[in-house]
């Protein structure tokens, strides 16, 4: 996959037929990441039962999105500043990231220099939660 376009080549050549270099790119661009599927590992997160824990990522263009669903076995508390997911991707700044459960949310904190996102906290909650965000790469 060609991630940068093919400025050395021409667009067209002497038949005015695309050339493969600049199909590959634009191609690329309709496609997209397909998705990256990881498991979290969440620290301090208090559960009574066992939660279910899943991730995706999505990486184009600089950027990258990110999915968490924790689906508690009983319930789930976390407290701020303690209860943290490391992140398998780079991250170049600082940013939130947003933590919703059923119709209630809240924000999370994306640290760039340790590549962590620092959950709000939340008390014994029974439904699934899932964090998602955008980070620069």
């Amino acid at each position: 996959m060609i991630s940068q376009a093919p400025i050395a080549d021409k667009v067209l050549d002497d038949t005015g037929k695309m050339r493969p270099s600049w199909v590959e790119y634009f191609s690329a661009r309709d496609r997209g990441d397909v998705g990256t599927t990881w498991n979290p590992a969440i620290t301090n997160l208090t559960s009574v039962g066992t939660p279910t824990i899943t991730g995706v990522y999505y990486q184009n263009d600089g950027f990258t999105d990110f999915a968490v669903k924790i689906v508690p076995g009983t319930n789930t508390s976390s407290t701020l500043g303690s209860t943290t997911i490391a992140l398998p991707f780079n991250v170049t700044a600082d940013t939130v990231a947003n933590v919703v459960t059923g119709n209630t949310a809240a924000l999370g904190v994306v640290n760039a220099a340790g590549k962590t996102i620092f959950l709000p906290t939340w008390t014994t909650i029974t439904t699934p939660i899932t964090i998602t965000g955008r980070v620069k790469n």
